[in-house]
């Protein structure tokens, strides 16, 4: 009898007629991988520039002196052209191999954040240099990684996904303090630029000595699958209702959770904060998403990931809830954990629950699609919500407001069954 090879948790596993389970040689590589990505995930897009942006905001609006909304109003284009980049990156992933796109994208993250530094004169400018650093950070986003990673872990795929992302975590608690103590000693200009040009370096480093493309990888066709591996093209997932639903889910999630977490510097600044403290909000935000990943981790390869993201969601909307009661800045403190709890788990899942409803043939390049979606309510949420804040709109309205939208999703989440997530673990 011919042995079968199937992948688990990196491992290649050969069920032979003796049942003797032959340990791949690339096994341990996997965890490493791991590392790797985990590292280019902590200094990701979402670390260094979507969420010190509360904490550069005011500071460029006291500096410049330019209008307060329209700067509020930037991350929202900048956020859109990533979300055109996520889909291409995803399918040159597909095709080439992500270490190949990483090492080309770790130099144009330093690039972007230069640019975005020392060339702006207006708002406009400002808008226009934003938009070219989110086009140029196309390796900060989580679609190579997730996609690297789905490739050598398949029962273990849950944990070593929420590990990934947990570090995302770890990144939002660090950066937005490093963004702070930066501009504190150099300014805003050469702030970004420093950050910038440290964020390419940890990229580059794992790139270049960490991160290994699973066997197989950039080899797509019509006819089979990559490497062996069951799933969906394109233009097939595109057919699917669930492919949307999904989609719908998790474009409001992140509207709603992470423009929240984007304007919460702003928040406590309006309460009366001084900048340390607000920016320190991030790093309550950044711990409780920390745990809310690792919590996913025990918990995505055991039980339905629809559920456990509802479980959470629902948990999320505690934040609101306190907002809506008002008080204290130390119970907006409490309120930020709530949230970062909730976000942490939506982040994470989403890439789960894509390589389970998808498979990995096309995994790059469906992801990519779905992080467009969130791309467009990542920047629809901030822009929206930051613009009402200096528009004087209340906290409690806002609050109001994000419940309203976040039953929809959680609604949504209620009729996504079994058969929506075919490609199980082996």
């Amino acid at each position: 009898m011919e042995a079968k090879l199937e992948w688990s948790g990196g491992r290649e596993q050969s069920a032979e007629p003796s049942g003797v389970v032959a340990r791949h040689p690339d096994y341990e590589k996997a965890w490493w991988v791991l590392l790797g990505a985990s590292l280019c995930i902590f200094s990701g897009s979402a670390s260094v520039a979507y969420y010190t942006f509360g904490v550069f905001l005011p500071e460029i609006i006291a500096a410049t002196k330019w209008s307060g909304p329209a700067l509020a109003a930037t991350i929202g284009p900048g956020l859109l052209a990533a979300s055109v980049v996520a889909p291409l990156a995803g399918m040159a992933c597909d095709k080439f191999g992500v270490r190949a796109i990483v090492l080309i994208g770790a130099p144009a993250i330093g690039i972007g954040f230069a640019i975005l530094g020392m060339a702006p004169t207006s708002a406009g400018g400002f808008a226009a240099a934003t938009i070219l650093m989110y086009l140029l950070f196309f390796a900060g986003s989580p679609v190579p990684y997730a996609r690297m990673l789905s490739g050598w872990f398949d029962t273990r795929r849950g944990m070593a996904l929420s590990i990934m992302f947990a570090s995302g975590s770890i990144g939002i608690a660090c950066w937005p303090q490093y963004a702070a103590f930066l501009i504190a000693h150099l300014g805003w200009r050469h702030a970004y630029v420093a950050m910038g040009g440290s964020a390419a370096a940890v990229v580059l480093f794992a790139a270049l000595f960490m991160l290994k493309d699973p066997p197989g990888a950039g080899s797509t066709s019509d006819s089979g699958a990559t490497a062996g591996r069951t799933g969906l093209l394109v233009r097939e997932a595109l057919r699917t209702v669930r492919f949307w639903k999904l989609c719908a889910v998790f474009m409001l999630l992140t509207a709603v959770l992470g423009g929240t977490a984007v304007i919460f510097p702003v928040i406590l600044r309006m309460q009366g904060a001084d900048p340390s403290a607000a920016a320190s909000i991030m790093s309550v935000i950044g711990i409780a998403m920390f745990v809310g990943r690792l919590s996913l981790g025990l918990t995505l390869d055991r039980f339905f990931a629809p559920y456990v993201t509802l479980c959470i969601s629902i948990i999320s909307t505690l934040a609101f809830v306190i907002m809506i009661l008002g008080g204290s800045t130390k119970t907006l403190f409490a309120a930020g954990a709530f949230l970062g709890f909730g976000l942490g788990a939506e982040y994470a899942v989403t890439a789960y629950i894509v390589s389970r409803a998808f498979g990995i043939r096309s995994f790059g390049s469906i992801y990519g699609l779905i992080t467009t979606a969130t791309s467009i309510g990542a920047a629809i949420g901030p822009a929206v919500l930051g613009a009402a804040l200096v528009s004087s709109v209340g906290i409690r309205t806002l609050s109001f407001a994000a419940l309203a939208v976040l039953l929809v999703p959680i609604l949504l989440l209620l009729t996504v069954s079994r058969k929506d997530l075919p490609f199980q673990a082996r």
